[in-house]
C-alpha cells in the first residue's frame, strides 16, 4: 500500500478519509488536522499561558508534542503538569506515569510541575478507595480538577489542555444517552469557559482524533509513553462502559467516520440546546478552608470534604 500522496510506502490507511499515508504525510495530515480543530472551535483565542495536563499515557503525551508545535506558530507559552496520584496496586503505576511525563517535558525543553498528591494534600488515591464510600474514579476525577484548577492559579495560566480523544467522547456522549444523565451531556464540550471564581478555560484539543491515529503518531514520532493502563479502571463501572466502547468501536469498522460525525453532530448541534435547557446559572460560595469556589449554601468545597473524610484535614483548623 502507496501513500496517496507520494510513492513511500504508506504506514496508516485512514477509511473515513479515503487516504493512505506515509510516517511524514500522516504525522503533516494530523498535525494540520489538529489545527483546523483548534481553529474552527475558537480554542487558542486569546491564549497567552497554556498547561497542558500530561499523565504519561500516549493521549498526553501526544497532545503535548503537539501544542507544543502549535505554541511556536501562535506564540503562546507551554506549562507541562503531571499529577502524581499515588496510584500504585503493586504497579508502581503513578510514579512510572510521572517518570514518562517528566521524560516528554525534558525532551521538548519546557516548564513543568509535578504535583504529588501525598505530599500535597496527604492522601493517595489508593488510599481514598479503602475510605471514602463514592467510586475511586469519582473521586480521582475531583483530585485532578481541583489541582489543576490551584496550579492554573498559581502558574497563572489562562488556560488547560487535557487529552481526551474522540473514542472517549464518543463513549461519554452514548453512555449519557444510556444512563439519561442529560446534564453531563449538557456539560460535554471541547471548549469549557472559566468556571465561576476560576480564569482558567478547559480545552480539549484532541477531541475529534482518533485513539488510533494518536497511538500511530506517538510510534512513528517515537515519543515515549506509558502502555499500562490504570489498574483501577479494571475494578469500577468497567463492564458496561467496555461494552459501549466496544460496540463503538464496531460500528466504525463497519460504517468509516461513525464516531467521528456521532461526535461532530453531537457538539455542533445537540450540545448547546441541551445547555440552554438544562444548564442553570448557579451562584457560588467560598469554602471556608480554602478559599476556592463552592457551591452556594455550603461551607467547605467537595475536595477540602473528601480530605476530612480522609481524616487528613480538620474542619476546625483548616489545615
Amino acid at each position: 500500500m502507496k501513500c496517496n500522496k507520494c510513492d513511500e510506502k504508506a504506514i496508516i490507511k485512514i477509511p473515513y478519509a479515503n487516504i493512505a499515508l506515509c510516517k511524514n504525510h500522516f504525522s503533516e495530515w494530523l498535525e494540520h488536522r489538529l489545527e483546523r480543530v483548534a481553529k474552527k472551535y475558537n480554542m487558542l483565542d486569546g491564549v497567552n499561558r497554556v498547561g497542558v495536563a500530561v499523565s504519561g499515557g500516549k493521549d498526553s503525551t501526544t497532545l503535548l508534542h503537539l501544542m507544543y508545535n502549535l505554541s511556536k506558530i501562535y506564540g503562546f507559552e507551554l506549562v507541562g503538569i503531571n499529577i502524581d496520584l499515588g496510584i500504585d496496586m503493586g504497579k508502581g503505576y503513578s510514579s512510572k506515569s510521572t517518570e514518562f511525563a517528566v521524560k516528554n517535558f525534558e525532551m521538548l525543553g519546557i516548564r513543568y510541575k509535578v504535583v504529588r498528591v501525598k505530599e500535597q494534600y496527604g492522601f493517595t488515591i489508593d488510599e481514598a478507595k479503602h475510605k471514602i464510600r463514592r467510586p475511586v474514579c469519582s473521586t480521582c476525577g475531583l483530585v485532578k480538577r481541583y489541582t489543576l484548577n490551584d496550579i492554573a492559579e498559581k502558574e497563572g495560566l489562562d488556560t488547560i489542555a487535557t487529552g481526551h480523544n474522540l473514542n472517549d467522547m464518543a463513549q461519554f456522549i452514548l453512555s449519557g444517552y444510556f444512563s439519561g444523565d442529560v446534564l453531563d451531556l449538557s456539560r460535554l464540550k471541547p471548549v469549557s469557559p472559566p468556571e465561576k471564581g476560576y480564569k482558567v478555560k478547559k480545552i480539549k484539543p484532541l477531541f475529534l482524533i482518533y485513539e488510533k491515529e494518536i497511538l500511530t503518531y506517538a510510534l512513528v514520532n517515537k515519543i515515549p509513553f506509558i502502555y499500562d493502563s490504570c489498574p483501577h479502571t479494571f475494578r469500577v463501572g468497567g463492564a458496561t462502559q467496555d461494552k459501549i466502547r466496544r460496540k463503538l468501536e464496531e460500528m466504525e469498522d463497519e460504517i468509516p467516520g461513525f464516531m467521528l460525525m456521532l461526535v461532530q453532530n453531537f457538539i455542533d448541534k445537540i450540545q448547546k440546546p441541551l445547555e440552554k435547557e438544562y444548564v442553570k446559572e448557579d451562584e457560588v460560595s467560598k469554602c471556608k478552608i480554602c478559599g476556592r469556589p463552592t457551591s452556594k449554601g455550603r461551607d467547605i468545597c467537595s475536595f477540602c470534604a473528601t480530605r476530612i473524610s480522609m481524616g487528613v484535614l480538620s474542619e476546625a483548623r483548616g489545615k
